[in-house]
């Protein structure tokens, strides 16, 4: 992963080469959610709504780590296009929860493909135990 045109100073510094990594994994991503007519924050939106269920946008911001506004405009979006829906939240009458409808899900289920190619892409030189070993790294410096 080194340029031999990149001083040692630089690529013997694990910042160094953790931000190169996440510059490439986030350009291929990107560009195949592009190709795949969506946005990163919109496939994040459709993932976290998948796996926590009927959500308020609050939660939805805290676990899919978007501020507020890019949550409401996300959700916005998802909504026009008919992939979530917002309904009353019986719980609290002025809350509305986000949830998938079938094209949602179904759009999830074909950005799912195009995630797991990404993964293979960018991470293909490596074996399923040096993948494990990486994801724990990454686990216990992402906090």
């Amino acid at each position: 992963m080194s340029d031999s045109s990149t001083p040692h100073r630089l690529t013997d510094l694990p910042t160094w080469q953790l931000s190169r990594a996440a510059a490439r994994s986030h350009q291929v991503l990107h560009e195949r959610l592009r190709i795949a007519g969506v946005t990163g924050y919109e496939f994040r939106v459709l993932a976290v709504v998948a796996d926590l269920g009927p959500v308020s946008q609050t939660e939805l911001g805290r676990a899919a780590e978007l501020d507020r506004r890019d949550v409401a405009v996300t959700v916005r979006d998802l909504e026009a296009r008919g992939m979530v829906q917002r309904t009353a939240d019986p719980a609290h009458r002025q809350r509305k929860l986000v949830s998938l409808t079938t094209s949602g899900e179904r759009t999830l289920d074909d950005l799912e493909r195009v995630v797991a190619a990404v993964q293979r892409e960018v991470f293909g030189t490596l074996d399923d135990a040096e993948m494990s070993t990486l994801l724990g790294y990454l686990s216990r410096l992402g906090g």
